[in-house]
């Protein structure tokens, strides 16, 4: 199989997985909703803000090192495995004895023991971290695509039973838990690859700078994200951080579930193309996609915030709609951000990165802090404006220094931008006015059915057109890879 067939392939399988995932996604997250009241999600998102940081932690960048080198032995894989391993062992025991520290920083006792098995999450997937790699040098993304659904769809189980039985914030605890334990359990029936022992004298000092570097950058884009989630936990309280955790999590559905495992994809198949002339034209192609499809559904969710809070979560959660309207928006900017974490990672330029990724998110998180005093909005208004600052420095800056021409990638961004925003500011204002107090499905046809109309009208402009055919070319080339 030659790497375009493989890129194909391994895109449409990671898309299709999941697209799958997203939708038991929704499931939970809209059923749980009507199970779980915005103060036990508070509590939950309080202990989870804080906590996942070590699962980051756990993998120390080590998986992206193993992906991403041209050569590595048996040996080195083996002891990057018991790395990640150790880690997540230590880490856990770190937050089982320092459990009652955050519960004693948040005022609330019960969130020792809450922290004390959301821990559990650490060890698992620690131990997964090099099986993930495993399959992912392989090209294996059809089990790489099956493990999060099988995970996805276990963890939903768990959660909606224990939802059932009135557990509270204890059916998101045991979901996440649940989540970790399955895919280890799916990945390694999948990798069938076992480490040997440790060693000693294996050329690993270069695996471990990489992951160094790759942990730093993963740290502050966690706590960039998880940042606001502490402030609006620690001055608002759990009820006002339930609101904006909700929201949180369905701004962030499309980009955990579509975006981010596109990098598992991306990655591989760039770190094959360093010296390769077609390297630029993957990636242009890569952005057109993220443009059009990841930043036009994000409008399209900002376009229909209202109706789609109301049908998704019910009327509890009204406070969440003003929102989730403005974290959309900072998706858009992210979506068109993610194919530069492509090129840094697959060029091996992860100290570039980090430099960038710290200056970029410290900004980010003045601008959360300015708008703290104004509540849940105002921290979402500083995270939209942080992820624009953010894309505007790393496109002026360390891009420039890549080798690749930012022109390709700019103009291929503002045309999807230039066709969504009108349409997105459309809907947004008059479907309100036409429809008033109206059914907010009615208000999600409509809003769609403008949508569609605007989109295949926008296509009558060459560029626009040319930018939808690369599109379809690309989606058609891995159905019929993925049939051959």
């Amino acid at each position: 199989m030659n790497l375009a067939t493989a890129a194909a392939r391994g895109g449409a399988a990671t898309l299709l997985g999941q697209l799958v995932r997203l939708v038991i996604q929704f499931a939970s997250v809209t059923i749980l909703a009507r199970l779980i009241s915005p103060a036990d999600f508070g509590s939950y998102a309080m202990v989870f803000a804080v906590v996942g940081v070590a699962s980051v932690l756990a993998d120390f960048g080590l998986s992206m090192a193993s992906i991403q080198a041209r050569e590595i032995s048996f040996a080195q894989r083996s002891n990057l495995f018991w790395t990640n391993t150790a880690i997540g062992l230590g880490l856990y025991v770190v937050f089982v004895l320092c459990a009652p520290l955050l519960s004693a920083f948040y005022g609330r006792d019960e969130l020792t023991e809450l922290t004390r098995v959301l821990a559990l999450t650490f060890v698992f997937n620690a131990v997964a971290a090099q099986l993930r790699a495993e399959l992912a040098r392989r090209l294996k993304f059809k089990n790489l695509a099956l493990a999060d659904i099988v995970a996805a769809l276990i963890g939903l189980i768990a959660g909606l039973s224990l939802g059932l039985l009135g557990a509270g914030y204890w059916a998101l605890v045991w979901q996440q838990v649940a989540i970790s334990l399955g895919a280890l359990v799916v990945l390694a029936v999948f990798a069938r690859w076992r480490p040997g022992l440790p060693r000693s004298g294996v050329p690993m000092r270069d695996l471990y700078r990489y992951g160094a570097n790759t942990l730093g950058v993963q740290i502050f884009i966690y706590a960039t994200s998880n940042l606001d989630s502490v402030l609006i936990g620690r001055s608002w309280g759990a009820s006002a951080l339930g609101l904006y955790d909700r929201s949180y999590q369905l701004f962030r559905l499309p980009l955990q579930q579509i975006a981010a495992p596109m990098t598992k994809v991306g990655v591989p198949v760039l770190s094959r193309l360093q010296d390769d002339a077609r390297y630029e034209d993957y990636l242009v192609r890569a952005q057109t996609l993220m443009a059009y499809v990841m930043g036009g559904s994000f409008f399209f969710l900002f376009s229909v915030s209202g109706p789609l809070i109301d049908v998704l979560l019910g009327d509890q959660w009204t406070g969440a709609k003003p929102i989730f309207a403005i974290l959309a928006i900072a998706g858009v900017f992210q979506s068109i951000t993610y194919v530069y974490s492509w090129v840094f990672l697959s060029l091996a330029l992860t100290s570039l990165q980090l430099k960038w990724t710290i200056i970029g998110r410290t900004a980010m998180v003045g601008l959360m802090v300015v708008g703290l005093p104004f509540g849940p909005t105002g921290v979402a208004v500083g995270v939209a404006a942080g992820h624009l600052l953010n894309w505007g420095l790393l496109t002026a800056f360390p891009i420039a220094r890549t080798g690749i021409r930012r022109s390709r990638l700019l103009a291929t961004g503002g045309r999807a931008l230039a066709v969504c925003a009108p349409v997105a500011v459309l809907c947004a204002v008059v479907v309100p006015v036409l429809l008033g107090e109206g059914s907010a499905w009615a208000k999600l046809f409509l809003a769609t059915a403008i949508w569609a109309v605007f989109i295949l009208g926008a296509g009558l402009f060459k560029p626009v057109r040319s930018d939808y055919s690369l599109i379809r070319d690309t989606a058609s080339r891995a159905i019929k890879r993925r049939k051959s």
